[in-house]
């Protein structure tokens, strides 16, 4: 994706501009996997491109921006918020004119991309219709098209049926038409999801058209667009209802364990376990989503160092209540991927945490569980190791010719 990545770094969507505090912008973007640092010491005796008190160099921002990528930095935190200051500061004819400042340059397409993508989000935040009327020749292209959704987003907020009408005359107009051999037009799928989060608290049956309007296949998808811990209790379980509704029989669960990524946080699984009740999810959606809060949760705790029998302990007393039939073989598949997932959590710290809780449920679920789920090539030696502790002779056999 070229400078686009560089662009992603900033996460302009993800700051919001009255957090001022470098500590909560740090931290914003160390949870987004995208602070790495190092821009510092590329820029070093180099003047910043954000120094100037009337103008923004673009033509310098774009060379900072190529280093930053090239090294694997990510910029100065001042910096970055100077700039979006600067940008959310601008009328919508400054950044109007940033853009035709922008086209002028000798740039790459990736860099002007880069640079364009930057000033569309505080024109999207000025007046989203416009945004959208203006671009509305690349509603498909990459970066922009995705924050071009979002101005259809937030124009439906405003004006819901004025943003429904645009969007359905593009629609009919081949604006979103597809290329791609299987038929799928990713531009429309964002836009779809765009449109949904505001129809879903104030018009369900419109939600509900739109999504039965799209082929089976692609239904989940837009619905998993959707960042559900946005939506309010209301919205949360329309989105319940259109999954039960319209995503196809074999894909629903799926489609309850993506909600679980979405509301399982540092404090637990209170928020999974209250929409699940709220919703009253079915013995299977309430698998679903347990095993996947379980996955994300520990996933997080590995990276962190904090996985240890008091943070599994808490996941098996929750899981009591959401799926108590599985209780171990979810606790297996969650250690397996909190090893995978990297971090300061390790095939050995986990086979430790494995063996205990094998021993606690007087199974071999646990364990069983955990082999089948993991890559044993982690640590092929420690993995036949715990393979060998499997009671039935059949499945010991068949874990350990799977690692052969």
């Amino acid at each position: 994706m070229g400078l686009i990545g560089a662009w992603n770094l900033f996460q302009v969507r993800e700051i919001s501009s009255l957090e001022t505090d470098e500590a909560v912008l740090r931290r914003k973007l160390e949870i987004a996997g995208s602070y790495q640092g190092g821009m510092d010491a590329i820029l070093a005796g180099r003047k910043s491109p954000l120094e100037t008190t009337d103008r923004i160099d673009w033509q310098e921002l774009s060379e900072a921006m190529r280093d930053s990528e090239l090294n694997n930095g990510f910029g100065n935190l001042r910096d970055t918020l100077t700039l979006q200051r600067r940008l959310l500061a601008m009328s919508r004819e400054e950044l109007v004119a940033a853009l035709d400042e922008i086209a002028a340059l000798n740039l790459t397409d990736d860099a002007r991309e880069a640079l364009e993508a930057m000033i569309v989000d505080p024109l999207v935040k000025k007046d989203p219709r416009f945004a959208l009327e203006k671009f509305a020749n690349r509603i498909g292209s990459g970066m922009l098209g995705w924050q071009l959704s979002g101005a259809l987003r937030d124009w439906a907020k405003k004006d819901l049926k004025g943003a429904s009408a645009w969007f359905d005359k593009q629609i009919a107009a081949g604006a979103f038409d597809s290329k791609s051999l299987d038929g799928k037009s990713v531009a429309r799928l964002q836009f779809e999801a765009a449109l949904l989060g505001p129809l879903l608290g104030s018009d369900y049956l419109s939600a509900g058209r739109r999504i039965n309007a799209l082929p089976a296949e692609q239904r989940r998808e837009v619905l998993e667009q959707l960042t559900f811990r946005d939506l309010g209790a209301v919205e949360q379980k329309a989105y319940a209802n259109l999954v039960r509704q319209y995503v196809p029989g074999e894909e629903r669960a799926a489609s309850f364990a993506h909600i679980a990524t979405a509301l399982v946080n540092d404090k637990g699984y209170d928020k999974v376990g209250d929409f699940l009740d709220a919703v009253k999810a079915t013995p299977e959606e309430r698998a679903a989503t347990a095993s996947q809060a379980a996955a994300s949760r520990f996933e997080v705790l590995g990276r962190q160092g904090e996985l240890g029998v008091g943070k599994v302990d808490e996941l098996r007393g929750w899981l009591i209540y959401q799926a108590k039939g599985d209780i171990d073989a979810i606790t297996g598949r969650a250690l397996a991927g909190a090893v995978q997932q990297g971090g300061k959590f390790d095939y050995p710290d986990a086979a430790e945490l494995v063996l205990h809780y094998n021993k606690q449920a007087k199974n071999d679920e646990v364990l069983i569980s955990f082999l089948q789920a993991s890559d044993a090539n982690t640590n092929l030696e420690k993995a036949r190791e715990l393979a060998e502790m499997v009671a039935d002779p059949v499945r010991r056999e068949e874990i350990l010719a799977a690692m052969k």
